[in-house]
């Protein structure tokens, strides 16, 4: 995968497009992204015939209804299989974006420009894309890698105090699926991060790509050890379709998933208590857990229901099994999980 990082790297996009582009530019961007830079990539973009397509922001708007508009955009402009699609916005828009370039003509180029924390080190690496579909995450999507990906760290600059947490909380999930040394280390550092600590940040970014890089490449289709990077995510998702899509955005939710689903490895005494609660204050610090009524808990688990790792009726989670591991599981008891979420343990 042609990963770039750095800061103000628009100039090595500028020259990669150069040499590898053959066609017209179709960019696929949101309002946020478009008033800070589209002045910015425009002009870094002079040299080809660009049309934009402006999103309206928010998960709400990851549907097949917005690709049947951008699909009708690509056909009344001829748009053939020379074009580049290029997703410049977070994880959003490079979801739209990857899957409009995987299915339009049966697949044509794209390009990863991604501008949120979260998307630069999760969505726009591993090459999963796709829509939510009757309010379930990710319901329709493909596989599909883009030509290249550039990680610009000055565009982090624009985020505000929740985008980054989002970012923060994935960055810690790498350490605690995978390198606990990198969880120590992001945790000393989180004050560093959320002042734009350049040097931490490209630390931060280069080992998170690192990581799920190293794991893509060994299950491109998400059948295996893929799966440990859904730690987090099949409660996470849960709460984030229970409210819509609305009250958490996608990483806030995650860090929510992480913490209840630690909770849960506790329980089954997967983790001992002292690194349980090592994973809780820090995760603790970037969002505060709730507590459910029955009521909620059986909508959250209704929607669980419907995540896309579990099998033959079982629910699949990642748990924690010690310090920077994971492991799949299958067999939690419903009953637990209603624990887990009453939130009757979080205040004891």
């Amino acid at each position: 995968m042609n990963i770039v990082i750095g800061n103000h790297i628009f100039d090595k996009m500028e020259n990669f497009l150069n040499k590898n582009t053959k066609g017209n530019i179709f960019l696929i961007t949101d309002e946020n992204v478009g008033k800070y830079y589209s002045d910015k990539i425009l002009h870094y973009l002079s040299n080809f015939k660009v049309n934009v397509y402006t999103l309206i922001p928010g998960e709400e708007n990851k549907n097949l209804n917005v690709v049947k508009d951008i699909y009708s955009r690509l056909i009344d402009l001829n748009c053939d299989r020379n074009t580049v699609i290029i997703s410049f916005g977070g994880g959003v828009v490079g979801d739209i974006a990857g899957f409009v370039a995987s299915t339009y003509l049966r697949g044509v180029d794209y390009v990863q420009i991604p501008t949120t924390l979260l998307s630069q080190i999760d969505s726009s690496i591993g090459g999963k894309v796709g829509v939510d579909f009757k309010g379930y995450k990710n319901m329709i999507g493909s596989f599909y890698f883009p030509l290249a990906t550039f990680i610009d760290i000055e565009l982090l600059k624009s985020l505000n105090k929740r985008n980054i947490t989002s970012g923060v909380g994935e960055l810690l999930k790498y350490g605690l699926i995978y390198d606990y040394n990198f969880f120590e280390f992001l945790s000393s550092n989180i004050d560093n991060i959320y002042n734009f600590d350049n040097k931490v940040l490209k630390i931060a970014i280069e080992k998170a790509v690192y990581i799920k890089e190293k794991i893509v490449s060994e299950d491109k289709r998400d059948k295996g050890i893929r799966k440990i990077l859904n730690f987090g995510h099949t409660i996470g998702h849960g709460i984030e379709s229970f409210y819509n899509f609305q009250r958490f955005n996608h990483g806030e939710a995650i860090i929510l998933g992480m913490i209840y689903e630690s909770f849960i490895a506790k329980e089954i005494r997967l983790i001992d208590e002292k690194y349980f609660n090592e994973i809780f204050k820090v995760l603790n610090r970037l969002v505060n857990p709730e507590a459910f009524n029955q009521k909620e808990i059986n909508e959250i688990l209704n929607k669980m229901t419907y995540d896309k790792k579990n099998e033959k009726d079982k629910i699949v989670f990642i748990l924690p099994v010690g310090k920077g591991k994971v492991e799949i599981f299958n067999d939690i008891e419903i009953n637990l999980i209603k624990k887990t979420l009453s939130g009757d343990w979080i205040w004891k």
